[in-house]
């Protein structure tokens, strides 16, 4: 197992990598729309859908994949019905014409109080 790293993407505090790889599978730990420089969350919820694939995209890329690597997607929003349509429309234009499977549901309680992020999702990509 080979833990991935990079300074493009926020890093968790204690002891969770932003992703580990085993025989190809790229496993990506909770992921936040927060920037990497400050760990703040954008005020606007496109903005945060962005950054969380600004950060998708640069561990994908130290793990030497990229989103068409992607096989699924579990996806946590703070309020589904809506966010849901903002989250959709970037997932649609980051993604393009790739559809991996994907989960979706709704919790009050996530991520870091003081942050209060509208997504985090879970990743696990394969890299040939």
């Amino acid at each position: 197992m080979r833990t991935i790293h990079t300074d493009d993407a926020p890093a968790h505090v204690g002891p969770v990598p932003q992703a580990v790889e085993a025989g190809g599978w790229i496993y990506v730990s909770a992921l936040f729309g927060a920037r990497p420089a400050d760990h703040a969350i954008p005020a606007d919820a496109e903005a945060e859908a962005n950054q969380l694939f600004d950060n998708l995209v640069a561990i994908l890329a130290a793990a030497g994949a990229d989103l068409t690597a992607v096989v699924r997607v579990g996806i946590v929003m703070r309020h589904l019905q809506e966010d849901r349509p903002t989250f959709n429309r970037v997932w649609k234009e980051r993604f393009g014409e790739h559809r991996p499977a994907r989960s979706a549901i709704e919790s009050a309680a996530f991520g870091r109080p003081e942050e209060n992020p509208r997504y985090m999702v879970e990743v696990v990509a394969f890299r040939d």
